[in-house]
């Protein structure tokens, strides 16, 4: 009875240490997925772009104007009809352009009597003089006279001409092909030429070919360049992706706020019709492609490490140091995690950051038995969310570490931030 109630107490002793056991693991296994918070590295394609907004408009547009004031007679189009170059499209009405055409030629007509008469005096005068009979005097006046009446000739005769043009320009025609995008005026309206040609109408060119003016901040000109690709939305149509290129960088800069900005131009088809003047598109410069490549959160990248990382990370590296020929184990070198030039993890300072080239970065993951290791990659482009990693020790699938709950202690110690911007 004895021996049977001892394997007992020995049987329930050996349950409660297992289950001791297993709660402690599960605890560890419970604290180190709370610590940090995992992200799986994939494969797939990424685009880096620069983002900016511009304004859609034709490639060609006209301002058609009046050179002469006057009352406008007749219209002949209206918005969104299509004309052809040297199509009447207003009238003027002519009434006072018509008598000032009439007064000019009346002014010819007196000036080229006038220019008669003193041509007669003048062979008169000439023939009097070698008789002796009228002076030298007599003889400069008449000449004097002759020329004034040719100069006043061809004065009215300038001011006849001038009449008639204005006459023609009280008929306007579109100087290009094009549709009317624009219409200022209505039949009866007075429009005034004095100081400056007023627009009636706005022809454009072709909106089967578009452009789009785009600004760009100086910061991301650099990664512009002529042909490149684009891609943009506008509101009409949220639903549709459009794409043009690039076909003009403008060196003119223009600064808002202290923001220096180019205007870079895009060029866009437009067969549907869907893209009017004036909308405004949401640009994607494509500036990098990366097809079938290693990603990962850009979060895992920001990480600042803690001192146990910092801890693991000189273990790693004299693990590292003290495999290579002529190193003893433990024994730091010039160049080692102090020295930005040293190799392995050179240039890792203790805020994760030092003096590392800017394609280089830390991912920090857990190895089977849940310790913590640091793998070196080489990043690529990035899309804001994600980035390409090159890298000899992470695989597809793997989870790495994307951020670091921080404890109590911690936060009230201004503990290490969570993320940091490459």
């Amino acid at each position: 009875m004895k021996r049977r109630k001892k394997k007992m107490i020995i049987g329930i002793g050996a349950v409660l240490l297992i289950a001791a056991l297993a709660w402690f693991l599960i605890q560890k296994d419970s604290s180190s997925q709370e610590r940090y918070v995992m992200t799986k590295i994939d494969r797939g394609d990424l685009e880096s772009v620069v983002s900016s907004t511009g304004t859609l408009g034709a490639v060609t547009t006209v301002a058609v104007g009046t050179q002469v004031s006057g009352r406008i007679a007749k219209i002949y189009t209206d918005f969104n009809k299509t004309v052809k170059k040297g199509d009447l499209i207003a009238m003027l009405d002519t009434s006072s352009l018509l008598m000032a055409v009439s007064e000019a030629e009346s002014s010819f007509e007196k000036a080229k009597a006038q220019l008669k008469q003193a041509k007669q005096d003048l062979d008169r005068t000439q023939y009097l003089f070698k008789e002796n009979i009228k002076t030298k005097n007599d003889l400069e006046q008449a000449q004097v006279n002759h020329e004034s009446a040719m100069a006043n000739m061809k004065s009215a005769q300038s001011s006849l001409e001038r009449s008639r043009i204005n006459l023609g320009y009280a008929s306007i025609y579109a100087p290009i092909d094009g549709i009317v995008i624009s219409r200022s005026i209505d039949v009866g309206q007075t429009v005034a030429a004095s100081f400056s040609s007023p627009t009636l109408f706005q022809i454009a060119n072709d909106l089967e070919k578009m452009q789009i003016l785009a600004n760009v901040d100086e910061s991301d000109i650099g990664q512009i360049k002529d042909g490149q690709e684009v891609r943009f939305t506008v509101q009409a149509q949220p639903d549709r992706t459009f794409t043009g290129q690039v076909s003009q960088i403008r060196l003119e800069p223009t600064t808002v706020n202290n923001v220096v900005n180019y205007t870079v131009v895009i060029s866009v088809a437009n067969k549907e019709g869907l893209l009017l003047p004036g909308m405004t598109a949401t640009i994607d410069f494509l500036v990098g492609q990366a097809k079938n490549v290693l990603r990962v959160a850009n979060a895992a990248l920001r990480i600042k490490p803690t001192e146990e990382m910092l801890e693991e990370l000189k273990k790693q590296f004299t693990a590292r140091m003290g495999n290579r020929p002529g190193t003893a184990p433990g024994q730091p070198q010039a160049g080692g995690p102090q020295s930005p030039a040293g190799g392995g993890f050179q240039g890792f300072s203790r805020n994760g950051n030092g003096n590392r080239p800017k394609d280089v970065a830390l991912i920090w993951y857990l190895d089977a038995s849940g310790k913590l290791k640091a793998s070196r990659v080489k990043t690529g482009i990035t899309d804001g969310q994600q980035t390409e990693i090159k890298s000899d020790e992470l695989k597809e699938g793997m989870e790495v570490i994307k951020t670091i709950n921080l404890t109590p202690e911690e936060r009230t110690a201004g503990g290490p931030p969570r993320m940091r911007i490459l």
